[in-house]
């Protein structure tokens, strides 16, 4: 039984993995021809799928490598609040994700300092700390599009929104220590991966795959 559930987890994982690549390389195709915004976005898949590939190297020789959470974590904090600073228009909103980004660096500086031992661990403050802001910025952005005539962004931005906002809470739980509870748990998370690939894929297919889409996305911030 313990196989199977094995094939099955693995088999959705490397799905995800696949679509994550395809998906790499379908915006890195388009990387010249839109927003800074999209190539943000095109520069945090790469950088998503360079963890990806590290992590499995070292997981299939069997080096520890849970380290890497934080710069994935770190990582995604970052480019995510770049890619919805340059979405965004309003000075306030824009003042306020750097502010917020200063301070999320600064607190995690200052953790790993008084706590150097929790490098190599899991660290829940540093996956809270790092994705309420973006589930905040996603949030706003949603709210902003319903209305809007421009939908550039809304699939892969909804697909992003769900997939942090329930892997957040599906990390924060992680701690339990009921084997199956767990299990589901990490079930939860691959298969909201896959839906968030998925609909970043979307995104590109609706939005950005015709090149007459050229003229208007240039129109962007």
């Amino acid at each position: 039984m313990e196989d199977k559930n094995f094939f099955v987890y693995s088999t959705i994982s490397n799905i995800g993995k696949l679509v994550l690549l395809i998906n790499v390389i379908l915006y890195l195709k388009s990387l010249r021809k839109f927003s800074k915004a999209f190539k943000t976005f095109t520069y945090y898949l790469l950088f998503i799928l360079i963890i990806q590939i590290t992590t499995g190297y070292l997981r299939w020789h069997k080096i520890p490598n849970i380290h890497y959470s934080h710069y994935y974590f770190v990582g995604q904090f970052l480019f995510l609040s770049l890619f919805y600073l340059q979405l965004e228009s309003k000075k306030v909103f824009k003042k306020s994700i750097k502010i917020i980004a200063l301070l999320v660096l600064l607190l995690l500086g200052i953790f790993y300092i008084k706590n150097p031992n929790t490098y190599f661990k899991f660290n829940i403050f540093e996956i809270v700390i790092t994705s309420v802001p973006l589930i905040v910025y996603s949030f706003y952005f949603f709210i902003k599009k319903i209305d809007s005539k421009d939908k550039k962004f809304i699939y892969l931005n909804s697909g992003f929104f769900i997939y942090l906002s329930c892997s957040t809470l599906i990390f924060v739980a992680g701690n339990v220590p009921n084997s199956t509870i767990k299990m589901f748990i990490w079930y939860s998370n691959i298969i909201l991966y896959l839906i968030y690939q998925i609909l970043v894929f979307i995104e590109w297919y609706i939005n950005f795959r015709k090149p007459k889409l050229l003229t208007s996305e240039k129109k962007q911030v």
